[in-house]
């Protein structure tokens, strides 16, 4: 046990995470940078880079797998695409119930969990259904009041699309109402400020 924690701290500073405090969805990491200017970088809008959130970074650590980039960076809209989207939103929000974690642990959830662990077990079912990997973006958001929340987002031919377990719509991501802080990028390691 003591030996697999080493590890995982080991592995979290040579991703470059910094954490001090108490982790929560903003809890991203330093050393942001303005990306250079290869045409597949210009797609992500030269936004400022930073590391993904500490909580996103040790899930990875310990779900490889559920962090890969593979596969085309957005997906064709389809009403097909709606209805799997529909589909996986709403059995998420009816299969977990809400709890706040008494740390920030991203983890796919069985019954239970917050925010981010609603938007990992979304991502993980659509990707076990086809939808490219590198498409579905994890996000870190503020609501209207003011509270940190994490979303999904799908990138779509016409537009990026919110899963959202405050909603069991599916809307475009500028119809949310909410304040967009910081978003993967392809490589869900490496996230962009908004």
């Amino acid at each position: 046990m003591k030996k697999s924690l080493l590890v995982m701290m080991a592995a979290a500073f040579s991703l470059g995470a910094v954490y001090s405090g108490s982790a929560n969805a903003f809890s991203l990491g330093s050393g942001t940078r303005t990306l250079g200017t290869s045409p597949a970088l210009k797609k992500e809008h030269n936004l400022r880079m930073t590391q993904a959130p500490f909580g996103y970074q040790v899930f990875c650590l310990r779900n490889m797998r559920e962090c890969r980039n593979s596969g085309a960076s957005s997906i064709a809209y389809s009403h097909n695409l709606i209805s799997k989207l529909s589909r996986v939103n709403a059995r998420v929000n009816r299969s977990i119930r809400w709890t706040r974690d008494r740390r920030d642990e991203w983890n796919l959830a069985s019954n239970r969990g917050d925010c981010e662990d609603y938007a990992l077990t979304k991502r993980s079912q659509l990707i076990r259904m086809g939808i490219p990997a590198a498409a579905l973006r994890m996000a870190v958001v503020r609501t209207r009041k003011g509270e940190p929340h994490a979303v999904l987002v799908v990138r779509t031919s016409r537009g990026d699309l919110v899963l959202d377990n405050k909603t069991g719509s599916i809307r475009p991501r500028s119809k949310t109402g909410y304040h967009w802080v910081a978003m993967a990028s392809r490589d869900p390691y490496r996230w962009q400020y908004l």
